[in-house]
Formats: structure tokens, sequence, C-alpha cells
């Protein structure tokens, strides 16, 4: 049963993650449209309006709503919070806020919020970036139980490394991964059912060719190519400009990083001018840029561009040109790493 049959008379919802926030909300709407709730929309400023929507609640012949206040900021707490002293559900007030709701924030909302109890505001936030990876692996665990199947961390890591973070994406492929486990009538997710519903499981693009890269792995990028060249066999010149952006945008971030390593910059300003957390540049970008070097970075980048060049302009084979430029960067003939 869904909390949305029987919620509380005021529910908060805020964050600044829009796919979970506005993904609840389509929750308490659908759910009043299926048992005959009728849903209205107010601004936060129409204070007459919600007023006189709220003093229908526990009439003779009072009528089940659904009240879902935008920009809540502006609603006056008095009539709120009267509403939710007089413990009358069959009128439900949605406070709905796109974005984190500040802890010294001075407004009709915070006065909503410090005064119901928590577990009626609903917060629907962003991790930090260094935490993104884990909550997306959560997030398909939980889809995969939401949806009936049994889906392991393992693979769950898998699916998050090949398809991105994009809480979105990830709901809709175990959605589809969910429809065709109860199609062949089984429960448990394997490596083969996955590879059925996403194409070649580990090849879907140019990802494993950057992460090959990061590592400074020959061997794998080889191997990463290889694998996306086999693909999309059938259009290798779309499949070149795809994987030239990846390539071209990663190494640009990794070059800034090493330009400001070769300049002196310590950790805390080169977090600031590159626009992460300190975390992620320790952790990632640096390990990365050291391993590359300034000068070989560049020679990736201006080698990179040239397929690019290559390909709008007709040349027959940018496949083969872009994997052996790219190897031939990370040889021991290449520019020295500086």
């Amino acid at each position: 049963m869904s909390q949305w049959e029987n919620p509380p008379p005021v529910v908060v919802l805020s964050g600044d993650d829009d796919f979970l926030r506005s993904r609840e909300l389509k929750e308490a709407v659908s759910v009043s449209d299926a048992i005959g709730r009728s849903v209205e929309y107010l601004d936060g400023a129409d204070h007459d309006g919600l007023s006189t929507l709220l003093s229908s609640s526990g009439v003779f012949f009072k009528e089940d709503l659904l009240v879902v206040v935008e920009s809540p900021e502006k609603v006056d707490s008095n009539i709120v919070l009267r509403h939710f002293n007089s413990g009358q559900s069959d009128v439900v007030v949605v406070l709905h806020k796109k974005g984190v709701l500040k802890k010294k924030e001075k407004s009709g909302l915070a006065t909503v919020v410090a005064s119901i109890p928590d577990r009626f505001v609903a917060r629907f936030e962003k991790p930090k970036p260094w935490e993104e990876e884990d909550r997306a692996v959560g997030f398909c665990l939980q889809e995969s139980r939401k949806n009936k199947i049994e889906l392991s961390e393992r693979l769950a890591l898998a699916l998050v490394r090949n398809v991105g973070k994009d809480l979105g994406i990830l709901s809709f492929e175990i959605a589809k991964l969910a429809r065709y486990l109860q199609a062949s009538g089984d429960r448990e997710v394997s490596v083969d059912h996955i590879k059925k519903t996403l194409g070649a499981f580990s090849d879907l693009g140019p990802k494993p060719i950057v992460d090959a890269l990061e590592k400074f792995d020959r061997k794998k990028t080889a191997k990463a190519f290889a694998n996306m060249r086999r693909t999309h066999a059938g259009a290798l010149s779309g499949a070149t400009l795809k994987a030239t952006a990846f390539i071209s945008n990663a190494a640009t971030r990794w070059l800034h990083v090493a330009s400001l390593l070769k300049e002196g910059a310590e950790l805390q300003e080169i977090a600031t001018r590159v626009g992460v957390h300190p975390f992620v540049v320790r952790n990632s970008l640096l390990p990365v840029a050291k391993r590359w070097g300034k000068d070989r970075l560049v020679q990736l980048i201006r080698s990179v561009a040239l397929v690019e060049r290559s390909v709008r302009s007709g040349y027959a084979h940018p496949w083969v040109y872009l994997e052996s430029i790219v190897l031939e960067s990370m040889s021991n003939n290449g520019a020295k790493k500086t």
C-alpha cells in the first residue's frame, strides 16, 4: 500500500534532486487519481485560495482533496499549521519546494517544517560527488526490490559503471530488466539477463575507453576500443565522433589539473579553480594528471582533434585512425611526461 493512500494533513517535499522529488509528487497525484481524491494546484502566495480549500475540510459533504502548493516559501504558516493541528486529512496539503531547505531560512515554509514531525518532511537532495556511485548502486538495489527481482550488489555496481549515475536512466533500465525476467519466469538477475536487455553490457560506448585512459592502461584501452568497434560496426563514423567527444572532454579536465600542478598549485587551489571538491581532486583527478603529465595530455587532445576533423572531412577509416593515434600517445615514443 502506498503511503499516499492515507497521508497526514500536511507533507513537505523538497530538494535539488529533481528526479526523486518529482517522482514522489507524481506518485501522490497518481494515487489520488486512483482513489478518487481531487487534485488542486496553488501558488504559495495565494493565501485566500488555500484558506478557502482548507475550509471545506471536515464539513458534512466533504471532498477528499490533494492540494499541491508550489513556491511554498510564500505560504502563510498559520493557515497550514492550523490545518495540520486539526488532524483532518480529507484535505492533504503538499508543500512542494524545488530546491534544498536552507537551515537558517526565514519563511512560511521554514516555520511549517520546524513545527511538524520530521517524518512528514521528505528531503530529496543530491549527494556529494564522491558519494554519487554508492547512492546510485543503492538506488538500483532499492528499485530491484520494488520490481520484485533479485539484483546483486556486484551487478548493480557494474550496471552503474556502464549506464551512468543518472537515476532516471537507471530506473528505466531496472524496470526493463524486471519486465524481461517476468517474461522469462526468472527472479534473480544474471550477467546474461543484463546483456540481453542492455546489449553488449560492458561495451556500451566510450566510457570504458575513458576509464582505461584514466589508468593509463594501454592493454585495457585497446580492449575497450575493440569492444566499442564491434558493437558499432555499422556506424563507425558516428561512434568515432562520440568517442572523440568523451576523450577530449576528459583529457581537457585532466590537462587543467596537470597544468595547475605544474604551476605549483596546492590541493585546495586546484579544487577551487577546477570547481570540484578537494576529495575528487585528490582521489581522482590528481592521480590521472600525474600518470599522463601535461605534455602527453596536450598531445592526446591535439590528436583527438585531428581525428574529429578527419571524420568531418570524409576520411575513409576514422576509427582505425582514432585507435592508432590514441594508443600511440600512450607508447614510450609519446611526448615525455612532465
